[in-house]
């Protein structure tokens, strides 16, 4: 991800000016994680009427709210098992919002995408239903950052070149990542198999799904 390159210090010595700002307001964590929704909303507007400047500044906007709301939750002490919870499911809501604005310029490619994003974000927990594991990373291309990075990579070229060798900029884009989630979604599932013989073995598959 992007943020490799970006000192971890300089990062956070930002993040905190910034939510310091917040935190004056009154606002809390969870408003703040909320607010890339409405974000989220107006930038696949603006995808949809083929507006991709606009689009690509208010997807900005939502992933700047998304990276301060954990800073701000942890500068006022208010971080909750909740807040982490409303978090992971406002980035699936977000990004399902803005795969329907891709959808009315190219529908096929923005409906594969999606789909392979939720199998991707589906594929860890479902697994943590059968057998105990920890939040381990898992080995397999496609993350949320990985296509935050390529959408957002794909639109600012489509901005200045809409189209390369007769093709959609937007549709080669949105190609790319379903390609790497659907990929992803398979490394997974394999993963995933692998992790539960693992626990099979150990004695770890949960006891509702243990054999009497």
């Amino acid at each position: 991800m992007l943020s490799k390159f970006i000192p971890t210090k300089f990062r956070k010595n930002l993040a905190k000016k910034i939510v310091s700002l917040f935190a004056w307001t009154g606002v809390t964590p969870n408003i703040l994680t909320l607010l890339a929704i409405p974000l989220a909303i107006i930038a696949a507007y603006f995808i949809a009427v083929n507006e991709i400047t606009y689009g690509l500044i208010f997807i900005f906007l939502s992933v700047f709210i998304d990276a301060l709301d954990g800073s701000l939750a942890e500068l006022t002490g208010k971080k909750t098992p909740f807040g982490n919870y409303l978090d992971a499911m406002t980035d699936k809501i977000v990004e399902s919002i803005i795969y329907i604005g891709f959808a009315f310029l190219q529908p096929v490619a923005a409906i594969l995408a999606l789909s392979g994003s939720m199998l991707i974000a589906y594929a860890k927990p479902r697994a943590a239903l059968v057998v105990e594991t920890d939040n381990r990373d898992w080995p397999a291309i496609g993350e949320r950052g990985d296509r935050l990075i390529l959408l957002i990579a794909g639109m600012l070229i489509a901005i200045f070149v809409p189209v390369i060798y007769g093709h959609s900029t937007i549709l080669i884009t949105l190609a790319l990542v379903a390609a790497i989630t659907w990929i992803g979604a398979v490394q997974r599932l394999l993963y995933g198999k692998n992790l539960i013989e693992e626990g099979a073995k150990k004695g770890k598959i949960l006891p509702y799904l243990r054999k009497k």
